[in-house]
């Protein structure tokens, strides 16, 4: 059921010095739905059944435009030696006489938002009052009978438990009576409003909140399942619209207190590093593991404690460089120290942790490393050197397969482009790299850099670029269909690690863009 409701008033009032007028719109739209379980549950007293369940859902929306115009004119003359008594009298009279002509009403356009006196000379327009807002205006509909509108099998009309105030819409930014916060509470409701008035910078903040905090609306099914599909990939692909980092945590575990562990990120144009933010204290342990997806940073804990007290540890925890906020997420199933890290085009709106089908006989991964490619996982290396281990998720099953090359070590394995890259390497010859097709299945060597001593290093894909950052190592690689090739130049290390080196990709703000802290 849906009620609209339009008023209009208009109030003109004259003293010794001026008349004034003042103009006052209003609009009402009240949506009710009701749900009805007719299911019957017993008897009353008098044998006659009960009603079944019923359940009403209230939307409120009220709009309030109020114009007051004050236009000033001379104090009547009033002779010297004239009583008080007489004189008081005298100017009533012509004030009555002035009020009989009558005023002209100001001008109110629809637009929600301005409202345009008309033209006139000499008028002084005073300060718009601030419109109310939806909870005090639903407030002043409970507290005023004659402003209810009774529905038939309804009742009568009654507030939310808890409103939310209602927004007015401003170039620049939005404000209420009272300053408000546009977050995840209220963001989808301000998106209606803003959806049936039309106000394009007030959609585009409410879809702004819901990306920047996007894992907690997939979680939300009051927002996200009332979005459409065009809606949440809106919100998805804002949430990816930018320019892209490499960023790498140094994780330190050694020195917590006088250089503790933080993420930084590398600018390609100023070839520098940048800081970015600390990693907390309850984000740091041995052996973790770090991946990106939808722009967040996942970390997953190696093991907690130190020396013999040390125990393997299920923590996860996600970094969101829209808000700078870090939050712990869903813990492991079972904890799994030193593993390997990747995003698999999934959905995490359940927020837990699923276990995949085992690995195959006569096979264990210890000091691998893994990627993904064309929808599955590939893992190689450490102790599966000889071996290529592919898991696909649409039949939850592993195969296996020769990894070929030589007998260099892997030290890292990545994709782009349809092709996985394996990293090897070689003592006293530098670094070889190779290719295989996601489907020919075929490796060859494709790339060589020369080193005396090359040290371990980990990578990490931006776009068809490969960036190669070790302690004291940063390469780049150009992964190309036709002549793959590292780079001749080579780049800034990181600066002064302390600890492990973790990689992934991350799409930062622009400077000067405003961050929701919700």
């Amino acid at each position: 059921l849906s009620v609209t409701s339009d008023l209009g008033l208009t109030m003109m009032a004259s003293d010794v010095g001026s008349d004034a007028s003042y103009s006052f719109s209003s609009v009402a739209k009240i949506q009710v739905e009701e749900s009805y379980i007719g299911e019957q549950q017993g008897r009353d007293g008098a044998g006659q059944p009960l009603p079944g369940l019923k359940g009403k859902v209230y939307d409120y929306y009220v709009q309030s435009i109020s114009q007051s115009v004050l236009k000033k004119r001379s104090v009547p003359y009033i002779p010297p030696g004239t009583s008080r008594s007489r004189s008081l009298g005298w100017v009533n009279e012509k004030l009555q006489g002035l009020a009989t002509q009558g005023i002209e009403p100001a001008l109110v356009t629809r637009d929600p938002i301005t409202a345009i006196p008309p033209p006139t000379e000499n008028l002084e327009t005073s300060p718009e009052p601030p419109s109310p807002g939806r909870k005090e205006s639903i407030l002043r509909i409970a507290d005023s009978p004659h402003l209810q509108l009774p529905m038939e099998g309804f009742g009568v009309l009654s507030p939310p438990e808890s409103p939310q105030p209602g927004l007015v819409a401003d170039a620049n930014f939005f404000q209420t009576p009272t300053p408000t916060h546009l977050d995840l509470g209220n963001c989808y409701e301000v998106l209606c409003m803003a959806k049936a008035q039309k106000l394009g910078h007030l959609q585009e903040a409410a879809y702004k909140v819901m990306s920047d905090n996007y894992l907690q609306v997939l979680r939300t099914p009051s927002i996200y399942g009332r979005l459409n599909a065009a809606e949440r990939e809106l919100i998805l692909r804002q949430r990816m619209k930018g320019k892209m980092y490499v960023a790498t945590a140094d994780i330190n575990l050694q020195e917590p207190n006088t250089h503790p562990s933080h993420l930084c990120y590398y600018d390609e144009a100023g070839d520098s590093w940048h800081h970015l933010c600390p990693v907390p204290p309850e984000v740091v342990s041995q052996g973790c593991a770090m991946c990106s997806m939808f722009n967040y940073l996942f970390v997953v804990s190696g093991c907690k404690g130190a020396g013999r007290t040390q125990t393997p540890s299920n923590r996860a925890f996600c970094y969101d460089p829209l808000t700078n906020i870090w939050r712990e997420i869903c813990p492991l199933n079972q904890a799994r120290p030193r593993c390997k890290l990747v995003a698999l085009d999934d959905d995490p709106r359940r927020d837990r942790w699923a276990f995949a089908a085992p690995l195959p006989h006569d096979t264990f991964a210890v000091a691998h490393t893994a990627t993904v490619c064309d929808g599955e996982i590939y893992v190689t290396g450490g102790t599966l050197r000889r071996v290529l281990l592919r898991y696909s998720a649409r039949s939850d099953s592993w195969r296996v397969s020769p990894a070929g090359g030589g007998e260099e070590r892997t030290v890292e394995m990545v994709s782009a482009d349809g092709f996985i890259y394996r990293f090897h390497l070689r003592r006293g010859a530098g670094i070889g790299v190779y290719r295989c097709g996601a489907k020919a299945k075929l490796w060859y060597p494709c790339a060589t850099y020369a080193m005396s001593n090359p040290s371990s290093f980990r990578c990490a894909v931006l776009g068809s670029l490969v960036h190669c950052v070790g302690r004291d190592l940063h390469l780049r690689f150009l992964a190309d269909l036709v002549s793959p090739r590292f780079g001749t130049k080579e780049l800034q290390p990181f600066p002064s690690p302390r600890g492990s080196l973790l990689l992934a990709v991350l799409v930062l703000p622009e400077a000067g863009m405003a961050q929701t802290q919700v």
